[in-house]
């Protein structure tokens, strides 16, 4: 179009037409600044009803997004989580008007704010961890710590114990040899059942003559007559719980009160 409007401009200027030209020349310029006109218009129009919706750029802003509030976003990452969930609808809306630009800056402006989101949630999840494996590895120190504290005391204690003990040993007297328990008893001048039964060969304690008389009973009718040189028998295959009856039943007669206490 451009090359028809300057050959009808030019074919009018050689010889004695060039006065007649320059008119001639505004007009064609002006028909053809029309058409240029036009036909930009014409060019809008065919751009504008040939552009399509971001679809593919509003899956990607939808996963993310989704992956934002997976990781929690909407509580460690408030602000920019809102920010990109609200430029999302408005993208959606702007989709439904058919207005694919606004459309696309909305999904932009998501994508940005959502990115920013999983960026400080996942740097907010990081420093966490870190904390955690921090006070867990004062926790198990300490622990430690305090298991050698007791192992060193436990080991202490013994040694004192240990020490104590033989310390114990070294100052005792040498034990003595127990004295030879004979199984009969020849009775001496002065004696009754109770002395004979307290000597340290014989039961070593009083309150178990009723023990002397049960086995003796053959030779002695009256626990409080014996004669000297009498041999009596003394058993030595006692029960504890026979050695408590006897004593019960020495404490309950008065045959042999027990000497009072030095």
């Amino acid at each position: 179009m451009r090359s028809n409007c300057a050959n009808s401009a030019f074919a009018l200027l050689p010889g004695q037409r060039h006065r007649r030209a320059q008119p001639v020349l505004r007009s064609t310029l002006m028909s053809c600044s029309r058409y240029l006109t036009a036909a930009a218009l014409l060019l809008l129009i065919i751009l504008s009803g040939c552009a399509r919706p971001p679809l593919q750029k509003l899956d990607a802003a939808s996963y993310l997004l989704d992956r934002a509030h997976t990781l929690q976003a909407v509580e460690l990452a408030p602000t920019e989580y809102q920010s990109a969930l609200t430029a999302l609808n408005e993208a959606k809306a702007s989709l439904e008007a058919r207005d694919y630009r606004n459309a696309e800056a909305s999904l932009d402006f998501s994508l940005l704010h959502t990115r920013r989101a999983i960026a400080l949630t996942e740097q907010l999840k990081s420093n966490q961890r870190a904390k955690e494996a921090e006070a867990k590895r004062i926790a198990e120190e300490a622990a430690r710590q305090s298991e050698e504290r007791k192992q060193q005391a436990l080991l202490e204690e013994k040694r004192a114990a240990e020490a104590a003990s033989k310390a114990a040993r070294e100052a005792s007297p040498k034990p003595t040899h127990a004295p030879k328990l004979q199984p009969i008893y020849k009775v001496g001048s002065g004696e009754n059942l109770w002395t004979i039964s307290a000597q340290p060969t014989v039961y070593d304690d009083g309150f178990l003559w009723p023990l002397l008389y049960q086995a003796n009973r053959d030779q002695i009718k009256d626990p409080r007559q014996i004669y000297p040189g009498q041999v009596l028998n003394i058993r030595r295959d006692l029960t504890e719980q026979e050695m408590a009856e006897a004593r019960e039943k020495a404490r309950e007669s008065n045959i042999f009160p027990p000497p009072p206490s030095p």
